[in-house]
This record gives structure tokens, sequence and C-alpha cells, in this order.
């Protein structure tokens, strides 16, 4: 472990190593005749795209600068082979009838877990800057690990076990029931503490600062879908009627695919920059995954032999409520989008009365984080590092708890360091202007007259 975290690239060497022999394995495993999900090609190789793709994020992570989110998606990657290598683990200790086999397969069983936190924190570092991680993050991490520890230790195959389990309720069983049941749920609370907070502070902001907040949002927002996708695997499987192992092979894809979607979007915002394409990209894929979900989980409720609807009733239902969920979602999705793209990505909004014609606002200087700052890194007189570092993500257009969200610090922090900077800067309230606005206009003139004085 130790080793790993000080040479993130030799961890990936190994990781990447046990990954291909775990591939191997299983795939062998299967050409032997060992059926089951765990063996299935295509979970396999979707899993080891998936830990490809967090390996490959995660280079380029480190490569702009942001080095805590390229360690956690370093993390997401060996989570994903992990959990190939549990599976090949398992699947060879209940071939050979190993003393140990319902400890690997407890600990297979609970190997999803963690790569839904990790593409989280992956997606919600991404904006982050400096050292600090946000309270989120702790607390997310904390209740993942006590929600696989619980799922270890509690749930169990059912006897005589001949196989690797399918997702089928009778092949489990779960003891001190109210515990599991509390340790789920409080899983699925962490997993909406992320989304929920960046989706808070991107929509409270402007200009680019808005479009990579949500960029990150939506990212983080894969891990509950995630979820969601489990539960309405269940729901397939009784009274959909669904066979278990289509289904436990589709849950594998999901969380591959889950995790190339929240790398992919952590690249996007912490490149900075945003495009409005990337935006409709994002936001559009991660509502119309909702809206798949809901319409799949309703069409296979509708379908299912207990209700005794005909095939035309079950076609009519299903593609009705195909086009008002689709539909509903691609219309929402795509006012969002619009919400979140920048219409002026280099310069805040603001009121128009406050801007004149014969006086355009000064072009903003860019960081390799994307976080408005003059050419040079000098900065406004009279201000402390860590108020002209406040000004520089006000200008591009972050609210107090976007601001927040990206320095790792509390609103009420920020709301300090505000009222210290309109101080030191002389602005007062005024009817005509905002100080925010004219904050933000005296750190972009100095950008702009210190990237003059260098060129």
């Amino acid at each position: 472990m130790i080793a790993i975290a000080q040479s993130p690239s030799a961890g990936r060497v190994l990781a990447g190593a046990a990954g291909g022999v775990a591939v191997a394995a299983l795939l062998a495993f299967r050409l032997a005749g060992h059926g089951g999900f765990a063996t299935d090609p295509v979970g396999v190789l979707a899993l080891a795209a998936g830990a490809i793709g967090a390996a490959v994020a995660a280079t380029r992570l480190a490569g702009v600068g942001n080095r805590r989110a390229g360690t956690l998606a370093t993390w997401l990657c060996a989570a994903l082979l992990a959990n190939l290598v549990l599976a090949a683990l398992a699947v060879w200790m209940v071939t050979a009838g190993h003393p140990a086999a319902a400890l690997a397969v407890a600990a297979w069983n609970s190997a999803w877990i963690p790569p839904l936190a990790l593409m989280q924190l992956t997606a919600s570092a991404a904006i982050r800057t400096g050292a600090r991680a946000p309270w989120t993050h702790p607390v997310l991490a904390a209740a993942s690990g006590t929600v696989t520890l619980a799922n270890a230790l509690l749930t169990t195959a059912s006897e005589p076990f001949t196989g690797l389990p399918t997702i089928a309720p009778e092949d489990w069983r779960t003891a001190l029931e109210p515990v599991g049941t509390f340790a789920t749920l409080l899983g699925v609370l962490a997993l909406l503490l992320v989304p929920v907070t960046l989706w808070r502070a991107a929509l409270g902001s402007e200009g680019s600062a808005r479009a990579r907040i949500g960029v990150a949002a939506a990212g983080a927002s894969a891990a509950p879908l995630t979820v969601c996708f489990c539960l309405l695997l269940a729901v397939a499987r009784d009274p959909g009627a669904v066979e278990p192992s289509l289904g436990s092979v589709a849950f594998l894809v999901a969380l591959a695919g889950a995790s190339m979607f929240s790398t992919a979007c952590a690249l996007i915002a912490a490149r900075g920059g945003v495009e409005g394409r990337q935006v409709a990209i994002v936001v559009r894929g991660t509502g119309l995954a909702g809206a798949a979900l809901v319409v799949i989980g309703t069409g296979t409720v509708i379908a299912a032999p207990g209700l005794r609807l005909g095939a035309s009733s079950v076609a009519f239902l299903v593609a009705a409520v195909t086009v008002v969920v689709g539909g509903g979602a691609w219309a929402g999705t795509g006012r969002l989008a619009r919400a979140l793209t920048p219409q002026h990505p280099q310069h805040p909004q603001a009121p128009q009365h406050a801007q004149h014609a014969q006086d355009p606002p000064a072009p903003q200087a860019l960081n390799d984080r994307g976080l408005a700052a003059p050419a040079g890194g000098a900065t406004v007189t009279g201000l402390t590092p860590r108020e002209a570092e406040v000004l520089a993500v006000l200008a591009e257009g972050a609210s107090n708890a976007g601001i927040a969200a990206q320095l790792v610090v509390s609103e009420r922090t920020v709301d300090a360091h505000l009222r210290a900077i309109f101080v030191k800067l002389g602005l007062t309230p005024g009817a005509e202007t905002n100080r925010r606005v004219r904050a933000a206009r005296i750190w972009l003139d100095h950008a702009a007259g210190n990237r003059g004085h260098r060129e």
C-alpha cells in the first residue's frame, strides 16, 4: 500500500499486471465450463475496460496539475481490477473446495461498493484547489467503508454453495437484517452528498465556473444512478422474471461505464474552459441515463407475468412511458445544459447596466487549472494571497458556494474574505452597480494589465 501510494506509476503497473492475470484466469475458467456471471466475458472485459479508462484518466489528470484527482482515479482503477482479482480467486476457491471459499466470495460480493465512492471523489476533486479535502469526502469514504465491511460480514451465500451465486435474492442470506438495511441506507444517502453539494454550487454560479462545477456534478451523479440500476435489477428479477445472470452482467457493464463517464467528466472539469458542446453531452448523457432507468423499470413492471396484460397493451403503455419520460428528459436536460453553458466564458456575467459599450471587459487570464489568474501570478495590491485566490474564482463567475467548493473552505469563510476584499478595494454598497461585478472587473483589468506589461 505504502509503495503504491509513493509511486503511482509503479502501483498502476502492479495493479495492471494483477488485473491482466485475473482477466486471463476468468476467461480460462469460462472456457473450462465454469458458468455464472462472474466469468462472463462481457462483464469481465467491461470491468477491464473501465480500469484502463481510469488509468488513462489518472495520467492525464496528473498531467494538467491535479494530482489529487489523478491519485483518486488510480485508486478507482485499482478497485475495478480488485473486483476481477477477487472474482477469479472466488471461482478458483469454490471450484477447489477450499475452506476459505466463503471468505473469498464475501470479499468479492463487496468489491463493487468502493468504485462507486471513488468515481465520485475523482469527479469532485477535479475542481478543487489546494491540499485540503471538503467535508463530504471523508464522510463519503467513511460511509462507503462501513457499508463495504457490513456487506462482507453480514451477507453470505446460501448453502449448499455450488458456485458463484447470481443477484437472485434467494441465493443470499443476511445476518442481523436491520443492521444490513441500515448500512445500505447509509451508503445510498452518502452517495447523494457529493452530487447534491456540487449541483447546488453549480446552479448558484455564473460563467465558466458554473459549467466546470456542473460537469463535475454530472460525473458524481453516475454513482447513484448505478445504484438505481442495481435496484432496477431486483425489480427485473421479481416481478419481471428476468434471468438473474443476465442482470448481473448488465450491472458489471453499468459499473464500468459509470466509472468511465465519471473520469471523463473529471478530465473536462480539471482542464477548464469547458465548451458548450461538452456540457450538453455530459448533461444529456446523465439525464437520459436516468430516464432510461425509469422507462426500463416501468416497462419491466408493466410486462410482468402477474399483471396478465396483452402484448398490445404492454407495447402501448411502454411506448407512452418512453415518449413522456424520454421527451421530458430531453427537454429538461437541454434547458439545464443551456443554463450551465457560459455565454461569455472569459468574463463573469454582469448586469447590462453595469457594462459600457465603449469599455468592454478585459480578457481573463486562466491558469492551468482553469481558474482566473493574472499572467505571471501577480495579485491585486493589498490583498492577501488567499483573498486574491477568492477574487480570482469570483471573477470566473462562481457563487459563494462555488468558491467554497473549489477552494475547499466554508461559505462563511468565503463571505468573510469577500467582505475584506470589498473593503480593501474601496467597494461600498451602491444602488447602481454590484460589488461582486466591480470586484471581478478590477481583477480582470489587473490581469490584463499584468499580461500587457509582460508582453
